[in-house]
């Protein structure tokens, strides 16, 4: 069988290919920048350049495909990528492309908590591009998995910076909203596993890791982690927002945006155990499984703070 990964050489991608390998998959990639495939190591896949939102680029990669895995999403809203543009058109994009081709299937990655609510910006065109799948007329299988931890990370890889440049850190509201932190790897067997598996079909599966934690315990867990003791102030989400907002209009690379700071109110846990239920393997946990934020350099810690980078590791 013939799959197609879009955002191959992503965060979550370049541990898909390597699965799909594995299988017994041929795997083709649509990589946007030429070079970039590097990334994917010595693995034997086809590479084809483009974006999802180039429409002949993407007919031109979806020729004789079986199956499609659509990982592209951004974290962060920009000119040219802004999350309509990635989620929902690119999304859109892909749908019609696959359904020309005589794709017999798509593997949509989405993201838990993904909603119709257009408060959320992010998680709303997540939801869009879910409804364009479901819509296609094709089979399907969308995961929606919550915050993905592992080497290369943002999220617990920004929460370690907090630390180093601790003891005081500061969390804005109550810090008790929960989630479900799940290994990346993780992520990447169940993406690989539903590709051309006729028992997935037409199922949205949530994707959560054993653990469901309040931000404040993932805070305690990366500086346990670290073996650092840190002290947690509390800001009112009311002053946040202003400040969020002038970092994210000063900064190249702001710490957090408002898009974000939304989402700080929203649950990101599992109904169920659909991992081990639908993939019939247990997830890893958190500890253990995390010293890869040791990792984060004093120096890293300062230019994430000051909006300029995130620590560039694979």
């Amino acid at each position: 069988m013939l799959v197609l990964v879009t955002g191959a050489t992503g965060f979550l991608g370049r541990r898909v290919v390597p699965e799909l390998l594995a299988r017994h998959h041929n795997v083709r990639c649509l990589v946007h920048s030429p070079g970039k495939e590097r990334l994917l190591g010595q693995g034997d896949v086809d590479v084809h350049y483009g974006s999802i939102l180039d429409t002949d680029s993407l007919e031109q990669a979806m020729e004789g495909v079986d199956s499609v895995v659509n990982l592209v999403g951004v974290i962060r809203s920009r000119r040219g990528a802004t999350f309509d543009q990635m989620h929902r058109l690119g999304t859109s994009n892909v749908v019609e492309a696959a359904k020309r081709a005589g794709t017999k299937e798509i593997v949509q990655v989405s993201a838990m908590g993904a909603t119709e609510d257009a408060r959320y910006p992010y998680l709303n065109s997540k939801r869009q591009g879910e409804i364009a799948v479901i819509e296609s007329g094709l089979d399907f299988v969308i995961v929606r998995p919550s915050i993905m931890f592992g080497q290369g990370d943002e999220f617990l890889t920004a929460l370690a910076g907090l630390v180093r440049l601790g003891p005081i850190v500061p969390v804005i509201g109550s810090g008790k909203n929960r989630m479900q932190p799940v290994a990346v790897e993780d992520v990447a067997e169940c993406v690989a596993s539903s590709a051309g598996n006729s028992l997935m079909k037409r199922r949205v599966v949530h994707l959560g890791g054993p653990n469901q934690v309040s931000y404040n315990e993932l805070l305690d867990e990366v500086a346990a982690a670290m073996n650092r003791e840190i002290r947690r102030i509390h800001v009112p989400l009311p002053l946040a927002i202003p400040a969020v907002a002038t970092m994210q209009q000063l900064l190249p690379r702001p710490p957090m945006t408002i898009a974000q700071l939304k989402m700080l109110a929203i649950r990101s846990v599992a109904r169920g155990q659909d991992i081990e239920q639908a993939f019939g393997f247990t997830p890893r946990p958190l500890r253990g499984n995390i010293d890869y934020v040791n990792s984060v350099s004093l120096g890293d810690a300062l230019k994430m703070t000051l909006g300029l980078s995130m620590p560039r590791r694979s």
